[in-house]
């Protein structure tokens, strides 16, 4: 393949990016619906909404059924979460600005895949290699870290949740999705979720059977990278300019967090002594370095902004 033909190849990936869905649009021809008995032209009919050419029912309505229950119908989750993996950052932005059915719904989404990966971490992977695996490497803990290894679907939503605020903070002002609202937000948290716990908890798990460090650090790069093309495609900064917000962003969740892990769970070693209320003064600690760490974004989100306008 030549320089040309790749080059072109890359031009027809970008524009499919920006633009992947291809809509056939039914002819002029009157349609009777059989849901409210009107006469329509379109593909559905305005009056119930029911799909054009729907009629008796058939093997191929039963088939139909089954899929819609597990996400595999229209707006299927299997072809969302690829669009997820080949433009992150598109896909978002179409949904939060109007576009529903690009996307199954990301909430039932978020629900569906935890369940599936739920299943592969706790019962097919054990199954397959035996009862000594175990997603954290064998490694013993205590606390939150212990209560996590059960409940690691509602860590990963409650780190989505505590994306939203910086989110909104340093990318308000990007020359996409400007003035984005914190309820975009959280659907952009939840995209992101589902991303991670795909990526983190199926695709990248066989790295696990390699080695715990090797699956650590192979999955923090990859994810790092990907955030970093969801959020250049979403809020449309350059690969700088993104990467610096996408870290402060995550330096606020991990502060955050740690401030939430000493609030619920008290101290990370249980038998290391701590003067009373210890766990306050540490979480209010932590809470302070995450908004530091906001505080230090928006600044130099400020000075961005000055330069910028100076250049233009």
């Amino acid at each position: 393949m030549n320089q040309a033909q790749k080059r072109e190849n890359h031009d027809h990936f970008n524009r499919w990016q920006l633009s992947p869905a291809d809509y056939e649009f039914a002819s002029n021809e009157v349609q009777h619906c059989q849901n409210c008995e009107h006469d329509f032209t379109g593909n559905y009919c305005p009056y119930c909404s029911q799909k054009a050419g729907e009629g008796l029912i058939d093997w191929r309505s039963v088939r139909q059924s089954f899929m819609d229950i597990w996400g595999l119908g229209s707006r299927s989750m299997p072809r969302s979460i690829l669009h997820l993996f080949l433009r992150p950052g598109h896909l978002i932005s179409d949904y939060i600005g109007g576009k529903r059915q690009v996307s199954f719904p990301p909430v039932k989404m978020l629900f569906f895949v935890s369940v599936i990966v739920a299943l592969i971490v706790y019962w097919l992977m054990p199954l397959l290699f035996g009862d000594a695996f175990d997603v954290y490497g064998g490694q013993t803990s205590e606390g939150f870290d212990n209560w996590n290894r059960t409940h690691f679907a509602w860590t990963y939503f409650l780190i989505a949740l505590l994306g939203i605020l910086p989110t909104w903070v340093l990318f308000r002002d990007a020359p996409r999705n400007t003035r984005h609202t914190l309820p975009q937000g959280f659907f952009i948290q939840v995209f992101l979720c589902v991303l991670n716990l795909v990526l983190s908890f199926i695709i990248l798990l066989p790295f696990l059977l390699i080695n715990y460090v090797v699956y650590f650090y192979v999955s923090w790069a990859i994810l790092l990278l990907y955030y970093v093309i969801a959020y250049k495609q979403l809020f449309g900064y350059g690969i700088w300019g993104t990467l610096w917000r996408v870290i402060i962003v995550h330096a606020f969740i991990i502060f955050a967090l740690d401030a939430v892990m000493y609030l619920i769970f008290g101290q990370f070693d249980p038998n290391e002594p701590a003067a009373e209320n210890s766990h306050y003064i540490n979480a209010g600690i932590s809470m302070a370095y995450a908004l530091g760490a906001l505080g230090v974004g928006w600044a130099l989100n400020l000075i961005s902004q000055k330069l910028s306008h100076k250049k233009s």
